[in-house]
């Protein structure tokens, strides 16, 4: 879910990493399923390879953009800092709001380290808040067919290289798991090393090893894990992400109709201006998604306050 304006400035590079890897199966719908008649003994089901399993969930993510859009939620992100030995040397979290103003999400910040904001870090907020608002209010409708063109675009450039991922990888079904009441494939992928990539997002590709976790029944993915085995760079060498990092994300299923991000979880060194190492731990947390009705209407806040 990319958001226009994220309010953490210091995470801007952490989550354009999880825009390129962790983020690229953002949210899938499930399949619908039959259940048999209670006298019938269930049909065998013909055993589908990995790379099918994989080639689906991808598909599944690419056409699941029209209702991942339809839903506001609160995302929390705690960041920490830590020493070369693991001690965490600082802790910072923000809870923002995620909400749709005139067709696009926008980014409110609610919390900082868990405490309501300041009176004035608040008014700021709000200040910011009804002054987009207000500029998307005004907006021509020229002008507003624009800006949702080119949010949609930066969409489909940020998930196309998804459909990049079967060819990425040899897949193998290395086991099966109950992950929250849901039989699961568990998949293991290795870089090919004849993978080339078309899209520049997916030179990412063959530097990280995923492990997925697929439902047996919707073949949607439940669970994902991903260890980068090879430096990773961006931002013409200024931010350097190192072999070690790991990331973690799981989904779930919201109003039986579309998946969700639930948790996200990164852990990485990475070297800044090939000067500054730093170690981080991200931890993000999704929770109260509601669908959005596009007939709502969109109040300032100062108008909610009366």
């Amino acid at each position: 879910m990319t958001m226009e304006e994220p309010s953490n400035r210091n995470l801007a590079a952490t989550v354009s990493f999880a825009a390129t890897f962790f983020f690229l199966f953002a949210v899938t719908e499930a399949l619908a399923q039959v259940s048999p008649a209670k006298s019938a003994a269930p049909a065998p089901r013909a055993q589908i390879s990995a790379a099918e399993l994989v080639r689906s969930a991808m598909n599944h993510d690419i056409s699941n953009w029209e209702k991942e859009k339809n839903y506001t939620f609160v995302q929390r992100i705690e960041q920490r800092e830590l020493d070369s030995d693991g001690t965490i040397k600082s802790t910072k979290s923000e809870t923002e709001e995620i909400i749709f103003l005139y067709g696009q999400p926008y980014a409110h910040l609610m919390k900082r380290n868990d405490q309501p904001l300041s009176d004035s870090e608040a008014r700021k907020v709000e200040n910011k808040l009804n002054e987009t608002m207000e500029k998307r209010a005004h907006e021509s409708a020229a002008e507003r067919q624009k800006r949702l063109a080119d949010f949609d675009r930066r969409h489909h450039e940020e998930h196309s290289f998804l459909l990049e991922v079967p060819e990425a990888y040899d897949f193998r079904i290395i086991g099966e798991e109950t992950l929250n009441g849901r039989s699961a494939y568990v998949l293991l992928g290795e870089p090919r090393q004849d993978f080339r990539p078309r899209l520049n997002a997916a030179r990412v590709l063959p530097k990280l090893r995923p492990k997925l976790w697929i439902d047996k029944n919707s073949f949607q993915w439940l669970k994902l894990e991903a260890d980068v085995i090879d430096t990773i760079t961006w931002g013409g060498f200024l931010v350097r992400l190192h072999p070690g990092s790991h990331i973690g994300l799981e989904q779930t299923l919201v109003n039986d109709e579309v998946w969700l991000p639930l948790h996200v979880h990164i852990s990485f060194d990475a070297r800044v201006a090939l000067i500054k190492a730093i170690r981080l731990d991200v931890d993000a947390r999704f929770s109260d998604y509601k669908k959005f009705r596009a007939d709502s209407k969109i109040i300032s806040v100062e108008e909610a306050q009366h």
